[in-house]
C-alpha cells in the first residue's frame, strides 16, 4: 500500500471512530439534562432558602396578608406581580412547589444556553458539543448555587439573552415584555437596555417602559386601589432598606462589597455602614459600564461574534452591578465563557491563533472561580474572587477584540 493510501485509509479510520457533529450534539444535550436531573433531586428534597421567601410571599397572597412586613428577616425584594405570580406554586405542597420551580429554572438554563448561542453566533448556526458543555461546566458552581437555594436569577438571564434577541428581529413587544420583567426582577438586566439602547431599538426600550408600568400596576386588579397602594409602598420600603444590608456578606460579591471588605481589614466593622464603600464601588461600576458602553457604541453593527464581544462585556458587568450582588448572579459569565470558548477552540482554525495574554487572563478567570474547601473558599469569598474573575473575563474578551481589529486593519 503507498504512503497515500496508507495515509487515507487512516483518516477514513479516524473518521469512523470520531461521532459526527449532530451525535456529539446529542450527546451534549443528553449529558446537560443528567446533569439537570442530578440537580432536580438535589432541589426537590433540600431546605431552599430563597424559594421559602417566594412560596411564603405567595401564600401571603391567597390569604390576604401583607407581602412585605417590615419584620421580616427575609424579605420577599420583588414587585407584588411577582408575589401574584408564586400564588400558585403555594397551593401545592412546599417540595412539589420546589420540582415545579426548579423545572421552570431547569428550563432556563436551556433557553440561556440557546439564547446566548443565538447572540453571540445567529440562529443559522447549531452550537457544537463543546459550545453546549463547556461554557456549563466552567460556571457550574453558580448554576449549582441558583438550584441549591431556589433563586430567580436563571430565569431572569434567560429573559434578558432572548429579549436582547428578539429586539435585533424587531418583536419588539415580546423583548419589552421579557426586558422589563428582567429589570424589576434584577437591576443587572439594565445593562441589556443600555445595550439595546445603543443598537437604537428604540421600539422594543418603549414597549419595555409600557410592559414596566403595567406589571407594576396590574396588582391593583387583585388587591383592589387601597391594598394595591399599600402593598405598592410596602415594596419600595423593602427595597430601599436594603442598601446597607449584606454589605460585607462573604457571599455578596459586588464590587461595593469588594470594596467595603477590604475596608473592614481597617475599620472593622464600621465598613458596613460607611458610605465610602457604595460610593467608590458604584464608582467602579459606572466606570466600567460606561467603558463598555463606548466599546459597544463604536464597534459597529456586525453580527459577527468579533461584533458581539462588546456585548458578552455587559453580561461580565452583570453580576457585580448592584451593591448586594450573590455569587449566583454570576451564572451570566456563561455568555462571555462561551464566546471565549467558540474565539479559542471551536473557531480557532477560522480565527488563526489568539494571543498567549487572552488564554492567560482566560485560565486565571476559572481557577479563580474553583476555590475548594471551606477555609480556601471564604478566602476567595472575603477577597471578592469571583468579582475579580469577571475582571479578567472582560479583560481576556476585550484583548481578543482588540487583536482581531488589529488584524483586520
Amino acid at each position: 500500500m503507498t504512503v497515500p493510501r496508507r495515509a487515507a485509509s487512516l483518516l477514513a479510520q479516524r473518521k469512523m471512530k470520531t461521532p459526527d457533529a449532530t451525535r456529539a450534539r446529542q450527546l451534549a444535550w443528553l449529558a446537560i439534562c443528567l446533569y439537570l436531573v442530578g440537580l432536580g433531586i438535589s432541589a426537590t428534597f433540600r431546605a431552599q432558602g430563597d424559594f421559602n421567601v417566594y412560596y411564603r410571599a405567595g401564600h401571603r397572597v391567597l390569604h390576604g396578608h401583607a407581602i412585605y412586613p417590615p419584620d421580616d428577616s427575609d424579605r420577599f425584594l420583588y414587585a407584588p406581580i411577582f408575589a401574584i405570580a408564586f400564588a400558585p406554586l403555594a397551593l401545592l405542597p412546599h417540595h412539589l412547589a420546589q420540582f415545579v420551580f426548579f423545572a421552570v429554572s431547569a428550563f432556563s438554563l436551556i433557553e440561556l444556553i440557546l439564547g446566548a448561542g443565538v447572540i453571540l453566533f445567529g440562529r443559522e448556526r447549531k452550537l457544537p458539543a463543546a459550545l453546549i458543555i463547556v461554557p456549563v461546566l466552567l460556571s457550574f458552581r453558580f448554576i449549582d448555587n441558583n438550584f441549591d437555594h431556589g433563586q430567580i436569577n436563571l430565569p431572569t438571564l434567560a429573559l434578558i439573552v432572548w429579549a436582547i434577541v428578539y429586539a435585533g428581529e424587531s418583536r419588539d413587544a415580546w423583548a419589552g415584555l421579557m426586558l422589563a420583567a428582567a429589570i424589576l426582577i434584577k437591576p443587572f438586566a439594565l445593562l441589556a437596555a443600555i445595550h439595546l439602547a445603543l443598537r437604537k431599538h428604540f421600539a422594543a426600550l418603549g414597549w419595555a417602559v409600557a410592559s414596566g408600568v403595567a406589571l407594576l400596576v396590574l396588582p391593583v386588579v387583585i388587591f383592589g386601589p387601597h391594598r394595591f397602594v399599600d402593598q405598592t409602598d410596602a415594596y419600595v420600603t423593602a427595597i430601599a432598606s436594603m442598601t446597607n444590608r449584606y454589605r460585607t456578606m462573604l457571599t455578596n460579591q459586588s464590587a461595593v462589597s469588594a470594596v467595603a471588605r477590604l475596608m473592614s481589614l481597617r475599620i472593622g466593622a464600621d465598613a458596613e455602614t460607611s458610605p465610602i464603600a457604595t460610593m467608590v464601588g458604584m464608582g467602579v461600576e459606572i466606570v466600567l459600564v460606561a467603558a463598555v458602553s463606548l466599546w459597544d457604541w463604536t464597534s459597529g453593527a456586525s453580527r459577527s461574534l468579533i461584533g458581539r464581544l462588546a456585548l458578552c462585556g455587559f453580561f461580565c458587568l452583570m453580576p457585580s452591578f448592584a451593591p448586594i450582588s450573590w455569587k449566583s448572579y454570576y451564572a451570566a459569565m456563561l455568555v462571555p465563557y462561551m464566546a471565549l470558548t467558540a474565539a479559542l477552540w471551536t473557531d480557532r482554525a477560522a480565527d488563526k491563533s489568539a494571543p498567549k495574554l487572552v488564554w492567560m487572563l482566560f485560565a486565571l478567570s476559572v481557577v479563580l472561580n474553583l476555590a475548594t474547601g471551606n477555609n480556601l473558599n471564604r478566602v476567595a469569598l472575603f477577597y471578592s474572587a469571583h468579582f475579580f474573575s469577571s475582571l479578567l473575563v472582560l479583560a481576556a474578551v476585550f484583548a481578543f477584540w482588540l487583536t482581531r481589529e488589529e488584524t483586520r486593519a
